[in-house]
C-alpha cells in the first residue's frame, strides 16, 4: 500500500451553535486522545490457583491549538469568555480536500489575553471534549 499523508489546511474550525468560524485565527489545531489504563494485580488464592487481575482502558479527548488573539466583540476570545464551562458543539475539518471531519462537544476555557509587548499576541488552548468525538466523512 502506498504511503498516504496530508497537510493541515486549508480547512475549517467552527465553534458553538452559531456557529463561529475561527479557522482564520488558528495556526495549529489538533484533536488529541489520552489513554488511561487501570489495572489490578492478580490474586493468589488459598487453593493454589490465581484469579487474574483486570485491565480497563478509558480515553479522554481534547481540542488543542494555537490562535492569534483578537479583541473583537464577536471573536474567538470573547466567545471563549462568554461560553466558559458550557457544552458547545464544534466541527474541525483538517483539510477540505480530504473530506474528513471531527465533530463533538467541547468545554471552552477562557483564552488568555495579552502577552509580550510589540508582538502579535498568540494563545494556546486545551479544551476538554465531552465524551468521544466523531471522526467521519464531511456531510
Amino acid at each position: 500500500m502506498a504511503t498516504q499523508s496530508y497537510k493541515l489546511g486549508p480547512g475549517s474550525l467552527s465553534l458553538g451553535a452559531g456557529p463561529l468560524a475561527v479557522e482564520g485565527q488558528f495556526s495549529n489545531v489538533a484533536v488529541q486522545a489520552a489513554e488511561n489504563v487501570k489495572t489490578t494485580d492478580d490474586i493468589d488464592l488459598l487453593d493454589g490457583t490465581t484469579l487474574d487481575g483486570d485491565e480497563n482502558a478509558s480515553y479522554a479527548f481534547t481540542l488543542t491549538g494555537t490562535l492569534v488573539q483578537d479583541l473583537a466583540a464577536a471573536g474567538v476570545i470573547a466567545w471563549s469568555w462568554t461560553n466558559k464551562g458550557t457544552e458547545q458543539p464544534f466541527e474541525f475539518i483538517p483539510n477540505t480536500a480530504e473530506g474528513r471531519t471531527v465533530t463533538g462537544t467541547v468545554i471552552p476555557v477562557p483564552v488568555t489575553i495579552g502577552g509580550d509587548a510589540k508582538v502579535t499576541q498568540t494563545s494556546q488552548i486545551t479544551w476538554r471534549i465531552k465524551g468521544d468525538p466523531d471522526f467521519d466523512d464531511v456531510a
